[in-house]
């Protein structure tokens, strides 16, 4: 299904949150839902099933870990209740089980924060089959500013990390967009499936590639839920002006973000598109 989100500007990339307000009218007739269920779910549901098991792991056997893991449940089954109905089926009633049969039922992948004693930030579950170019299995464990560590630009203080675990954890709900550029269409980026810059050398097509990201706050455990909805469009299919703003975006890209991101340059963009 080609992305009905384009947050492309002639701008040099920063990597920080730029989050709006969920709800807001972006022209998707699905942008008031938090999940968007649309005629490729089986194709998605399929493509998760693929994914290997350490794509998705509960962390944390304390009673702050479980409390997050059973508000997160509980506010997923009345969301997918309440915008699907029927959609659910014989989900199971319990946190530890159920969040992985529920990754399988939805075309996103998510993850569920607790903020801590020290608001660090936490990830008490997760279950992200499509990454984009990144390893979810290293969140383990791992606090929030250690997991956007290797991020270009992105604030690397602890209080700057503990002030966005807040904003997660206590305010929103919010939805913010990420976009990259893939050789191929494939769903599941992970580093260790495929190698874009092999890819980019092999002169594929290409694909432009969105993160519809949205953050929604569990008051009572002071956790949030993190949804990841995948959107493909070969660039070929953009209409001009997009493909040539994405050729601008990446001129005035920093070398550093479009390393991180494994992109091309504007050039070779252009010339993949001229051969297209």
């Amino acid at each position: 299904m080609s992305a009905p989100y384009f947050p492309v500007e002639e701008r040099p990339l920063q990597m920080v949150a730029s989050l709006a307000r969920f709800g807001t009218d972006f022209g998707h007739e699905g942008d008031a839902r938090f999940f968007q269920v649309d005629d490729d779910r089986d194709a998605y549901v399929a493509a998760k099933r693929e994914a290997p098991p350490e794509r998705w792991f509960v962390a944390g056997e304390d009673e702050a870990a479980r409390g997050a893991r059973q508000e997160a449940y509980g506010w997923m089954l009345d969301t997918l209740e309440a915008e699907h109905p029927g959609l659910l089926g014989a989900a199971a009633r319990e946190p530890e089980q159920g969040l992985h049969q529920l990754a399988l039922l939805v075309q996103e992948d998510f993850a569920v924060l607790h903020a801590g004693d020290d608001d660090a930030g936490r990830c008490v579950a997760l279950d992200v089959r499509f990454p984009s170019g990144w390893r979810p299995e290293r969140l383990r464990d791992a606090s929030f500013e250690a997991i956007h560590g290797p991020v270009p630009d992105f604030p690397t203080s602890a209080a700057a990390a503990r002030g966005m675990v807040r904003a997660m954890v206590d305010r929103g709900p919010y939805v913010r967009f990420v976009w990259t550029l893939t050789p191929d269409d494939a769903l599941d980026q992970h580093p260790d499936v495929r190698d874009r810059r092999a890819g980019w050398a092999a002169g594929g097509p290409g694909v432009f590639r969105v993160e519809r990201q949205v953050t929604v706050p569990l008051p009572r455990t002071r956790s949030s839920v993190f949804l990841i909805r995948v959107y493909r469009t070969p660039l070929d299919a953009l209409a001009p002006w997009q493909q040539r703003q994405l050729i601008e975006a990446l001129r005035v890209m920093p070398d550093e973000v479009r390393r991180y991101k494994s992109l091309p340059t504007a050039d070779a963009l252009a010339t993949l598109l001229d051969a297209a």
